[in-house]
């Protein structure tokens, strides 16, 4: 999709819906083993998976973060009908990728277990929560590969087939998950074989998909006489990536520890933080949806120099996001304690899950404009304050309460405020340097949501 041209609503409703409904099955996909695990593996094992997430992330992030920047890299270029430059960035990133997700994966399979005792995982949950990670490290390129492969596929417009490929991948993962789990009494381990898998297939899909785009679509076939060396594209998609990639590693290695807080109120408390955080993510992804369609959006406007697009999609995506965000939180307050017991039937799990998902759901609407504000600004090319601005919110702030908060009193209330503390502050500083980069950003915001914006800033 060329995002240049055309009635601005229906392009980018037309973009997101795909990338929304693309990350709800990804809620489902990422979903899938802890439902199944909580229902048919005891409590130590769903433990497991919540020791283990953040430390997956802390590795998914940076690898997010590069592939960010080869997209805003990729959208600039698409933008300016800049066909031949864009194969040779593709051709340049996809080995570079390759080779980088293979040395982490190994890294990260050895050291595991290092990671696991940093954050004191208690020793009833250590096994599960180490055998679990060996395994998914052991997969980590594969999903990499896919994620730069789909990142590219939707800097060049096309949401609809990365959505495709995430589907049979959601549907291959919970067939797998009940085959290893129910029928070969695998348990947690089973569970982790069965993302790998799933995600190796859907590596290799999007893979056909991007040559097969690239060989079959006229602007690629161009022939340009300007030099544009490996070199180039590498520092230009570090340039763009790095800054977010070192950010989101930081941020969900900063989440580990939150994570040690947790595990000192026991397995109860930790099942309960290991489905609130699946939740947590159904919330989150829609915002990385039109976070991401409105990245796209603005890079491809941005490159094709048209500014007037660049502040009429800013004001979309914020409207769409608050509806979306508005509706999410709610119904996760209402039905807390019904939605915790479908994981995990257990008082103490669904008690825990159900505070620490209400606290949090009050106050999604300042991590979404956060996020976008942010987003934005890294589509117009700006990386490097907007990246210190989510490290100061997200890791430093948040540090810093936790470990006042730890040493007045022991509420695990308290402790999981930790979370949305940081999103207000966060957003105030993106929404600043935003205004200052451009300054039609007043004129965007209807009355309502501009009163509400003077006054949080």
């Amino acid at each position: 999709m060329d995002m240049t041209s055309g009635r601005i609503a229906p392009v980018f409703v037309k973009f997101s819906l795909p990338l929304l409904l693309g990350n709800l099955f990804q809620f489902f996909y990422s979903t899938t083993d802890i439902l199944i695990v909580g229902n048919y593996c005891d409590t130590p094992s769903l433990a497991a998976i919540g020791a283990s997430a953040n430390i997956i992330f802390t590795l998914t992030g940076f690898f997010n973060g590069l592939a960010n920047g080869a997209g805003v890299l990729v959208a600039h270029l698409y933008g300016a009908k800049e066909g031949c430059k864009i194969r040779k960035t593709i051709h340049t990133i996809l080995p570079f990728s390759l080779g980088l997700g293979i040395i982490l994966s190994a890294a990260g399979f050895f050291i595991a277990p290092l990671m696991l005792k940093m954050i004191s995982v208690p020793q009833d949950v250590f096994p599960k929560a180490d055998a679990y990670l060996r395994i998914f490290f052991a997969g980590l390129t594969f999903i990499f590969f896919y994620g730069i492969c789909t990142g590219i596929l939707r800097s060049l417009g096309d949401s609809k087939r990365p959505l495709y490929i995430l589907s049979i991948s959601v549907v291959l993962n919970i067939i797998l998950d009940f085959i290893f789990i129910l029928k070969f009494k695998a348990g947690l381990e089973g569970a982790a074989w069965a993302t790998i898998i799933s995600e190796l297939i859907a590596a290799i899909f999007a893979f056909i998909i991007l040559v097969k785009r690239i060989k079959n679509e006229a602007i690629f076939s161009a022939i340009s006489n300007q030099i544009y060396s490996v070199g180039f594209v590498v520092r230009s998609v570090l340039k763009l990536g790095l800054p977010s990639a070192i950010s989101n590693s930081i941020l969900n290695f900063s989440n580990t520890f939150m994570q040690r807080y947790i595990n000192v109120f026991g397995s109860d408390c930790m099942a309960g933080w290991a489905v609130y955080t699946r939740f947590d993510q159904l919330t989150i992804l829609p915002m990385v949806s039109i976070c991401m369609a409105a990245t796209t959006f603005t890079a491809q406007n941005y490159g094709a120099g048209k500014i007037d697009r660049v502040k009429k999609g800013i004001k979309i995506s914020l409207l769409l996001g608050l509806f979306v965000i508005f509706l999410i939180s709610l119904l996760l307050i209402i039905f807390a304690q019904p939605l915790i017991s479908l994981f995990n039937s257990t008082p103490g799990v669904v008690g825990y899950g159900s505070l620490f998902m209400r606290c949090s759901a009050s106050f999604y609407v300042f991590c979404f404009c956060a996020m976008l504000f942010g987003q934005i600004s890294q589509g117009l090319g700006y990386t490097v304050l907007p990246t210190s601005f989510t490290f100061l919110g997200f890791v430093a702030l948040r540090q810093t309460y936790l470990f006042v908060i730890t040493h007045i009193t022991s509420s695990a209330l308290l402790v999981a405020l930790a979370y949305p503390f940081s999103w207000p502050f966060t957003m105030a500083l993106q929404i600043l340097y935003l205004r200052k980069k451009m300054s039609f950003l007043k004129m965007l915001l209807p009355g309502g949501l501009h009163f509400f914006f003077v006054f949080v800033i």
